[in-house]
């Protein structure tokens, strides 16, 4: 008997089957995004079907999701991760929280559509990074909106993108063995230049854990770029305790890593200010306000000062003054906000660019 596995191959030519279409307008299950302008508010909307993008449905719900005629074929899965990241992102029509519900959904669907068809590791790896990015960006802009459970789950964000995180990274892993061979030398001139990047997210975003140092032993030499080995160092020396060298190698990030990384500062900045608080205890010294602001990446004096009160710390715009019974250690990291050090502006205006690489 043959062990060869007999994998379906999708047919679906479009982002949304037909079949899902007619049952979707039927059942008044359509997306603002996806309805015919105009018919939004109207009893029976109008499916527009070059906007209709498959949506996710779980196997245990009674629906057939191994109907080849229901399948996308990568070609096609990689035209809608395009559509949702570059077409949908931007929309201004539905709050940004809404826009993030519908595409991560959507890319939910497309990430079913490959487990089903097992299709290749190339192929995996073009789809998935950018899907790795937007999540990752996400978990940035969304928890610095404040946005309440009931909009976003900043939990359930960071279980999709540690989830394909590392399926990213497995598929990586299977290209080894051809990155020291002359075989596809285009592809893996593809991977060698791609990987470092998500490598080191996956360094930054598991700040100080054992296993994203384990990993990085076994990596081949052409991905241990500099890039690697700085988030290396951000890493050991979150361990450490160094915190005053972690910010300064924060600010060297690009800027979706860099964005990652700004999400550990109100952890870094509570063990800091605990830390200091102990160690330059006394009723007659005093730390200068501007070198702690300028050491903990704090956009304004104000910002620093407000952290300082929450934590029970006395200081002005000269000086904070340090005693180890004034730190309140029953205190949680600080609420995360808007990090001078990344740069909003830029990353939305180019958005597309970061997100599709």
């Amino acid at each position: 008997m043959s062990n060869i596995t007999n994998y379906l191959q999708g047919k679906c030519k479009e982002m949304c089957p037909q079949e899902e279409i007619k049952m979707r307008e039927k059942e008044k299950l359509l997306h603002m995004l996806e309805m015919v302008p105009g018919t939004e508010k109207s009893k029976f909307p109008k499916a527009s079907k070059k906007h209709m993008v498959k949506a996710f449905c779980r196997s245990a719900a009674g629906k057939q999701i191994d109907k080849e005629n229901n399948l996308r074929p990568p070609k096609v899965l990689l035209k809608t991760v395009s559509y949702l990241l570059c077409d949908v992102i931007a929309t201004k029509k539905l709050p940004w929280h809404s826009v993030y519900d519908f595409i991560t959904d959507r890319l939910m669907a497309v990430r079913q559509d490959m487990v089903v068809q097992n299709i290749s590791k190339a192929e995996s790896i073009t789809i998935l990074q950018p899907i790795v990015r937007f999540h990752a960006y996400a978990a940035y802009k969304l928890v610095l909106c404040h946005e309440s459970v009931a909009n976003f789950d900043p939990t359930l964000n960071n279980s999709h993108l540690q989830e394909c995180l590392k399926r990213l990274l497995h598929f990586y892993d299977g290209c080894n063995n051809y990155l020291y061979t002359d075989i596809n030398p285009t592809c893996n001139d593809y991977i060698v230049e791609t990987r470092p990047e998500f490598e080191a997210l996956y360094i930054i975003f598991n700040l100080g854990n054992d296993e994203p140092l384990r990993r990085v032993l076994s990596i081949p030499d052409k991905c241990k770029t500099e890039l690697v080995k700085n988030a290396l160092k951000l890493s050991l020396c979150y361990r450490c305790g160094n915190f005053t060298r972690l910010c300064r190698l924060i600010k060297n990030l690009p800027p979706l890593l860099r964005a990652t990384a700004s999400l550990h500062l109100p952890q870094v900045r509570r063990k800091t200010l605990q830390i200091m608080s102990t160690a330059y205890h006394s009723k007659n010294l005093a730390f200068p306000t501007k070198v702690l602001k300028d050491i903990l990446l704090y956009g304004t004096t104000e910002e620093l000062l407000q952290d300082c009160k929450y934590y029970g710390i006395t200081g002005d715009k000269e000086c904070i003054y340090l005693t180890k019974q004034s730190f309140d250690v029953t205190k949680t990291a600080a609420a995360p906000r808007h990090e001078s050090l990344v740069n909003s502006k830029y990353m939305d205006e180019n958005l597309q660019s970061i997100i599709l690489g």
